[in-house]
Order: C-alpha cells, then structure tokens, then sequence
C-alpha cells in the first residue's frame, strides 16, 4: 500500500508539473483574433489584412449607403454593357490620399459578369455614360479631401465623392446575376480589397424564373 501510494504521488506531482509548464507558454506570440469588420454592414466592407499600415488611405463609402444596384432586361448572351453608380452609391477614401484600383470584380450568384473597364466619374456629374472613356487597366482614385459626413449640402462633397462606371459583358445564355463589387486596389503599396453592396442583374430574354428579373409591381 505503501509503494503504492507513493507511486501514485510522484504521478500527481509529474502530471501537475507539466500543466504549470503549458501555462507558462513556449515564448510564441498570442495569435488570438482581431476584431472582426461588422458582417451586418449593408454599405460593403473593408477586407484587406488587418496589420497593413494604418496610414494608407483606404476605400470607403458615406456612412448612410445601404447598397443600391441596375437591373436589365433582354440582355442577349455575350453582351456589352455599361453601369454607372454616379447618383445611387458613391465611393470615397477615408482620409486624403491616392489609391490606384486595380481590379473590379462582381460576387456572382448566378451566370457570369464579367468587368472588362472600368473609370471613375464626377459624383454630380449628369451620369452620360458615354462621356468617359474606358480604355482599361488600373484607374487613380486621388482625392485631397475625405469621405464627407452625410450633409447633401456639404461644401467639398464633390471633392471627396465619386462615381464608378463599369463595362460589363454578360458572358453565357443564362441570366447573370451579382450581390456585391469587390475593389481590389493598393495603397501606399499595399493590396487592400474592399467589398461594396452593389447589386447587377443581367437578365436574359424571356426569363420566367430569376426574381431580379421578375417585373417589379
């Protein structure tokens, strides 16, 4: 009974040894979560690495955009056509700066789109989509003033707003469909991505079935 217990005294002291050793650590850093980006905001959301560096100017939209979007009809497959959020969802940057968007692409839930240009527009501008050029490739987003406070009479609104116009193609038969825009672009040398509530319905002819292209009424 003796040598028994004695065993099993130096096992509790082993054991509980051992546990006040893991508590201790090994030296490596807490990778505990960073506070997540609110998964409920309807404007769209910032993506990117947490650890980039916080003063590079960053996308962003006013604080009252709860998303917005185009819907057309009798869009035949393979087919060209032009967005425009000038008016309906302006895009700016959270403090003065330069970002060059190098990519705009739609989260489809159906079909294909696919953005071949895109070119950023003056918010109070008419919204003619044929008075800015899409040549393609990267487009500069530079604004010296930011994203203003919800105020529609707001003095430099014009300076720190802007619009997105996008030629998009319909790729396929079948109607296409998109919920969000993701913008990915860099800053100060850094990639970011951000993702904005934006909706598109390219809608094929005579569909019966898809609800964004079901009649509204």
């Amino acid at each position: 009974m003796t040598t028994y217990s004695r065993r099993a005294g130096s096992i509790a002291v082993t054991t509980l040894a051992a546990i006040l050793l893991a508590s201790c650590g090994t030296g490596q850093r807490d990778t505990g979560a960073e506070p997540a980006n609110d998964a409920n905001d309807a404007a769209g959301t910032d993506d990117s690495d947490a650890r980039q560096d916080p003063n590079d100017a960053r996308i962003t939209v006013p604080a009252s955009y709860r998303g917005a979007g185009q819907r057309l009809h009798n869009v035949g497959p393979d087919t060209v056509r032009v967005l425009s959020t000038t008016g309906v969802a302006a895009i700016c940057l959270d403090r003065p700066g330069r970002v060059t968007i190098n990519e705009v692409v739609p989260e489809t839930s159906a079909g294909e789109i696919r953005v071949e240009a895109f070119a950023f527009t003056p918010w109070r501008s008419s919204g003619n989509r044929s008075a800015t050029p899409l040549p393609g490739g990267p487009v500069v987003l530079d604004r010296a003033a930011a994203c203003v406070a919800d105020d529609p009479h707001a003095r430099n609104d014009a300076e720190a707003l802007a619009g997105l116009q996008l030629r998009v193609r319909k790729v396929g038969h079948q109607t296409a469909t998109a919920e969000q825009l993701v913008l990915r672009y860099t800053s100060g040398g850094h990639p970011y991505e951000f993702s904005m509530r934006y909706s598109i319905a390219l809608c094929a002819p005579d569909d019966p079935t898809t609800r964004e292209c079901q009649p509204v009424g």
